[in-house]
């Protein structure tokens, strides 16, 4: 599981969950991530295209409830973020320093694909692995009962 870190126009930092994101080149560096329909995070991106992509771990199975199921339209999940994780900034963007790396973004394209996601093609800046703690999973969050 992932999380998309991103800046709104004034700099607010909001954070969501990312479960569909997968390499689609070598050289250059390419990542592709579906983002949801009307979110805080898609609004961002369309104001401005740098984005932080953070692996998540197992400690980060609080996230789902913070990052998923809130919108950032309603609510600051920076501050509820800092309550649990600590926070640092890269560039502006927040990210989790306890995540186990995270890659600085270029969202380069967000296409129209059908269904309830668009696709956004972005090309990785640089990237930074934190820690090597257990990787949260879909299965592991269907084996605690947080997905179905």
């Amino acid at each position: 599981m992932w999380s998309l870190s991103t800046i709104d126009k004034d700099g607010n930092g909001n954070m969501n969950i990312c479960a569909y994101v997968t390499s689609i080149s070598m050289q250059p560096k390419i990542m592709l991530l579906a983002v949801y329909h009307h979110t805080k995070t898609l609004q961002n991106l369309k104001h401005e295209p740098r984005a932080l992509l953070q692996l998540l771990t197992e400690d980060h199975v609080d996230m789902i409830r913070i990052c998923g199921r809130q919108s950032g339209n309603a609510v600051d999940k920076i501050p509820k973020i800092s309550k649990h994780h600590p926070v640092a900034y890269h560039k502006g963007l927040p990210y989790l320093k306890d995540c186990a790396g995270f890659m600085e973004l270029e969202i380069s394209d967000l296409r129209e694909v059908g269904g309830d996601h668009l696709l956004a093609t972005a090309e990785v800046i640089m990237s930074k692995n934190l820690t090597d703690q257990p990787i949260l999973t879909s299965d592991y969050l269907k084996e605690k009962g947080i997905i179905r």
